[in-house]
């Protein structure tokens, strides 16, 4: 899947140098199931990119599985734009996102 333009300075040459050595390190073993590939993605657990420091070294299976949810929010929200939905609340639309660029009235309310 393409990295989305709003999120493409996070994965410039330093990320790029930082993800070789995660890989290396892991000894291209899936953190997760504990098997060797050939093949491995560093994922960001906290679905942040920003967040260098929760990042876990997965297979491709692994790593669909444990995104799949946030996968099915993104494209349920985008679906429900399309077809000009309302929110309920601006909790729920904002769900999908890394709590640091929630609004700082929502961060104070400790919904997450």
């Amino acid at each position: 899947m393409p990295i989305r333009p709003e999120f493409r300075k996070y994965y410039r040459a330093d990320w790029r140098r930082f993800r070789a050595a995660l890989i290396d390190r892991a000894g291209n073993v899936c953190e997760a199931c504990k098997r060797s590939h050939r093949m491995l993605n560093v994922t960001h657990l906290t679905n942040d990119p920003a967040d260098w420091r929760s990042v876990a070294v997965l297979c491709p299976s692994c790593h669909s599985r444990r995104d799949s949810g946030q996968k099915v929010a993104v494209a349920r929200r985008t679906q429900a734009y399309r077809r000009g939905q309302l929110w309920l609340s601006d909790e729920l639309e904002l769900a999908h996102l890394p709590a640091r660029l929630l609004p700082f009235e929502l961060r104070q309310m400790r919904l997450f």
